[in-house]
């Protein structure tokens, strides 16, 4: 991924994010305003914190499994808001729904003090479980052991302990609601409702544990995994449906951790999932998220295949967020074939170059003419194409961005799309055109560009603000002092707006490499001549300069800068290859996708939602 200027990319979808490395802000939503879990209201004075919520919310989060919430008045909110996740398991959802942080070293929460006036921030630890009791755990029925819940997750951690009286304290906090959830489920003739409460209280309760103690986190894991694992066989359908649901985003994780073997399986489970005759809001997160999953991983064309069964399915139900949902997936579905094609285009399909221009211009006729999303898939793509050596293909993506938005009714994106374009035109015309680099030395002498005649030049522009930069420039420089003997160079060309910061980066790093700065103090940053003739409107840029002077391929970034060297150095100019290697996955992910999964693939698991 490179950091763009121009295009405002908040509003990003799903497929553009996922083009991007992005979070995926269209994939697993969930609903912003959660239900509550209904209860009786406890007996006045009855409560273990006088002003605790006496009826526990669900938070639903990206996958939609419903997971117990303190009150919003006495909790932060989740920390996931619908789609806001790349991938989202049932334990992040958790996660979301636990309390925020508070206090050293673990996460607590320290902010419900105000909603719990009758227990005071003076009293110690020692002095609040005491008077919460918490060495019992009461007995009562459901209604009575939920309240209890709740109530424990909603009390004011104490502000004056130590982190390891606060270590304590919430261990026994979280510990009870476990407890609490055993003995509701074994309350006769309670709910599938207040079974499956007590559920997702005790999966709560196991995340924070983990977070809490640490050191003790793998055999919490595992013991989280064992008791799914029996629960998955209840009698008690809630139950045994939020076990397998949770059990299956295990097996995601570990398939998108790197796990091939799990390719079929998670395929066939999702399947399941949505073909399940009960299946809930919480079913369509957690099958949209393995759509997201075989997406992010390069199987496009399974992606659509599990979208497209969700519509087939989910349409008309009487579920009524269900069916809603469903009206949503012809857009993703769309989104996913663009993404498909534009695979194929990157891995030398010629074929697809036009199928992904017709495909664009069907979803760009679907969509108002004020929706900006297909511009900011159109910019995105058209840089892609660019990185991939396309530069046919990216001027027609360029071109279709001005013959759709050249003559938008907001002048702010009309000037937009004519800078986009130009640039898109001068980085595609660098091509085989004479380089030169102006400028002046870190030290104020002017630079010297006719001292690199005859070598192999990296030029790479960047600036202190970019971390993906940063990144790329240790890479470049493992490859520098590899091939440095047989006449690689670099020249950096740093787009800082202020000195301070350049400054600031130079007084703790050192590069092997000189450093290239605009000569004019009011030519900084993107209006840095060398920017301005190279088009760069998105960091890093880099290009590639043959011993003629000349360009020989723009971007080579990560594997493709060696690959590159290797075939100039071993057969001339003449012998630049195109890439070795297939894209197997999405196009412009800066990490890998066994990096964007949360570490919860603690165990092989795989069983079905229905039979």
């Amino acid at each position: 991924m490179r950091v763009r200027v121009l295009l405002n990319k908040s509003c990003w979808s799903a497929a553009v994010a996922a083009a991007a490395g992005l979070t995926l802000s269209g994939c697993g939503g969930g609903d912003t305003a959660p239900p509550a879990v209904s209860i009786e209201q406890p007996a006045a004075g009855n409560s273990t914190a006088a002003a605790a919520p006496t009826q526990p919310t669900v938070q639903v989060n990206a996958t939609q499994n419903a997971t117990p919430q303190t009150n919003p008045a006495t909790s932060a909110p989740a920390a996931s808001p619908a789609g806001g996740s790349t991938f989202t398991s049932t334990e992040q959802n958790m996660v979301a729904a636990a309390p925020a942080q508070g206090g050293a070293e673990m996460q607590v929460n320290g902010q419900a003090a105000e909603a719990q006036e009758d227990l005071t921030p003076a009293m110690t630890a020692a002095e609040l479980a005491a008077a919460m009791d918490l060495d019992n755990v009461p007995d009562g029925n459901a209604v009575q052991l939920l309240t209890y819940m709740n109530n424990l997750t909603a009390v004011p951690f104490p502000d004056n302990a130590t982190p390891a009286e606060l270590r304590q304290f919430a261990t026994k906090v979280y510990s009870n609601i476990l407890a609490a959830s055993d003995k509701l489920l074994a309350v006769p003739g309670a709910t599938s409702d207040e079974r499956r409460n007590a559920v997702q209280f005790k999966f709560n309760a196991y995340e924070m544990l983990i977070q809490i103690l640490p050191e003790q986190a793998n055999a919490i894991r595992q013991e989280r995994i064992q008791y799914a694992q029996n629960i998955a066989g209840s009698n008690d359908p809630e139950v045994s449906r939020f076990a397998r649901l949770f059990l299956f985003e295990q097996m995601l994780a570990q398939f998108a951790a790197g796990e091939p073997s799990l390719f079929q399986p998670v395929l066939e489970d999702s399947r399941y999932i949505i073909e399940d005759p009960n299946a809930n809001i919480m079913h369509f997160g957690v099958a949209e998220n393995a759509a997201t999953v075989f997406a992010r991983m390069g199987h496009t064309n399974e992606a659509v295949t599990i979208l497209t069964m969700m519509k087939n399915s989910f349409t008309g139900a009487k579920d009524e967020k269900l069916a809603a949902r469903a009206t949503e997936l012809d857009d993703m579905i769309m989104q996913y074939k663009i993404l498909g094609t534009m695979m194929a285009a990157a891995n030398g399909d010629e074929a697809s170059e036009d199928q992904l221009v017709a495909a664009l211009r069907a979803w760009i006729a679907t969509k108002k003419k004020e929706d900006l999303e297909p511009l900011q898939m159109l910019a995105t793509i058209e840089m892609q194409m660019e990185d991939y050596r396309k530069m046919q293909l990216a001027r027609r993506l360029a071109n279709l961005m001005l013959e759709h938005y050249g003559n938008h009714p907001d002048p702010q994106v009309v000037e937009s799309v004519n800078i986009s374009v130009k640039n898109a035109e001068k980085r595609t015309g660098l091509i085989a055109k004479p380089f030169v680099v102006e400028g002046n030395n870190l030290n104020g002498t002017p630079f010297n560009w006719e001292q690199y005649k005859g070598k192999w030049v990296l030029v790479d522009f960047w600036a202190t603000w970019c971390p993906i930069c940063i990144e790329e420039m240790d890479h470049i420089n493992q490859v520098y002092q590899k091939y440095r003997a047989k006449g690689f160079e670099v020249v950096s060309i740093n787009l800082d707006d202020t000195a301070e910061a350049r400054n600031q980066f130079f007084q703790q790093k050192q590069l092997p490499w000189p450093t290239v700065i605009s000569a004019n103090p009011d030519t900084t940053g993107f209006k840095d001549p060398n920017a301005q003739r190279c088009g760069v409107e998105a960091l890093p840029f880099l290009v590639f300069v043959g011993p003629d002077g000349t360009v020989v391929e723009i971007n080579p970034r990560g594997e493709r800068l060696e690959e590159l060297l290797q075939s100039v150095l071993n057969q001339g100019a003449g012998g630049v290859q195109s890439l070795s290697t297939p894209v197997t996955q999405v196009p412009g992910a800066t990490v890998p996708a066994n990096q964007m999964v949360p570490e919860t693939a603690e165990s092989d698991v795989s069983l079905k939602v229905v039979r």
